[in-house]
């Protein structure tokens, strides 16, 4: 064996040697992972501070090349998707036409719609049924706007469109669990920082507020919402009706029973909301479409017919047998009319009151989970149950 050889491991059948050399060159491997890390970071550590001296300079370089990124990527996007430049003046009106939601316009089969905003037309209610385009109509008059001030052309035939200091949205349904608060509640919030913060030169943009609460609350919520967007937020002057207004519908056709969407904005309110046939064409059973069809058809007649002191109650499409939600609204149909109802006062146990005092001072929208369980407990406790 050569001299320099070392043995380094003896084995059944052999030995295995190594050499100075091969000592230091394995060694070399073994930590040259570690070496190459060290040696990065001070390179890093070095550009770092080669860098610090020109921070100022840096800064306004990439701030430069972002304004150049975004300019660039506008101009490529208004070339290829034959965007439109807008005219931006300082009145207070909104009118595109032809306008496409600048995401959805890559779609087949997108139906442009034309917007119109002015002094005498500042608020447009917009009715029809689901899926007819209701929030997509929102949201790209919104993205219309925002694109326009960020100095975009915009996607529409011709827009004409005035500044404004602010975009405000109240769109779609989400709850805040952590904190306690519904769904409704977040609604609330937002529209009263909305509410708060609103000038005459703002857009607003609701998407069915209020539907979180009974209809009624709803409906009173949103009306109350309206006049104040308009009267006082719009500068209008506060008179008996609400000066502005102006309502507009999604259109759909309906041949043999079956419902198109248009997708096309038209002035004037929505004959029909067309629930049933959305729920059809969601997959609902066939059952279930026929009896909310029947159901329908029930609660329209007594509508109808409810100065005329006609009552019913709508009956199973099988077996005949009125539902319970049936004699409940024959009965308040049938007390609306000009019938004399006798009302009378019930008498309550001391422990009834005791639960109606104190559901009195629960104020539900401002409580967690926990707190509603506790509350459901007590509530459980008071009435004598275990």
């Amino acid at each position: 064996m050569p001299e320099q050889w070392r043995r380094k491991q003896q084995m059944t059948n052999g030995s295995r040697y190594v050499t100075d050399e091969l000592a230091r060159r394995d060694d070399l491997l073994l930590t040259a992972s570690g070496r190459v890390k060290e040696l990065e970071y001070r390179m890093f550590t070095t550009l770092r501070e080669q860098c610090r001296t020109h921070v100022v300079t840096l800064a306004n370089i990439a701030a430069r090349v972002a304004s150049i990124d975004v300019l660039q990527c506008f101009a490529d996007v208004a070339r290829s998707r034959a965007w439109t430049r807008p005219e931006m003046t300082e009145g207070d009106h909104l009118k595109a036409e032809g306008a496409r939601h600048p995401v959805l316009e890559t779609q087949s089969g997108f139906v442009p719609n034309d917007i119109h905003l002015n002094a005498k037309r500042r608020f447009l209610l917009i009715t029809g049924p689901n899926m007819g385009g209701k929030s997509t109509y929102l949201r790209t008059t919104a993205l219309l706007s925002i694109l326009a001030q960020s100095g975009s052309f915009v996607p529409c035939k011709k827009a004409k469109l005035g500044l404004v200091d602010r975009v405000f949205t109240r769109v779609g349904a989400s709850d805040d669990l952590r904190r306690g608060r519904s769904t409704f509640m977040m609604e609330m919030i937002e529209v009263a920082h909305i509410l708060r913060r609103a000038t005459s030169r703002s857009l607003v943009l609701l998407d069915e507020i209020g539907r979180g609460t009974s209809t009624f609350d709803g409906l009173s919520i949103a009306w109350s919402v309206t006049e104040d967007i308009c009267n006082r937020i719009g500068s209008v002057g506060l008179e008996d009706e609400v000066k502005g207004l102006v309502n507009v519908h999604v259109q759909v056709a309906q041949t043999d029973g079956e419902l198109k969407f248009l997708h096309t904005v038209a002035d004037g309110p929505c004959d029909d909301s067309y629930g049933v046939q959305v729920a059809a064409l969601a997959g609902l059973p066939r059952e279930v479409v026929e009896r909310a069809s029947d159901l329908l058809n029930f609660l329209e007649s007594q509508a109808r017919g409810a100065k005329a002191g006609e009552t019913g109650t709508p009956t199973s499409r099988d077996s005949g047998q009125a539902s319970l939600m049936g004699y409940f609204a024959a009965a308040a149909m049938g007390h609306s009319g000009s019938q004399t109802v006798e009302v009378q006062q019930l008498s309550l146990e001391p422990g009834q009151q005791a639960v109606l005092d104190y559901l009195s001072t629960i104020n539900a929208d401002d409580m967690s989970p926990r707190q509603a369980q506790d509350a459901l407990y007590r509530l459980k406790k008071m009435l004598g149950g275990e």
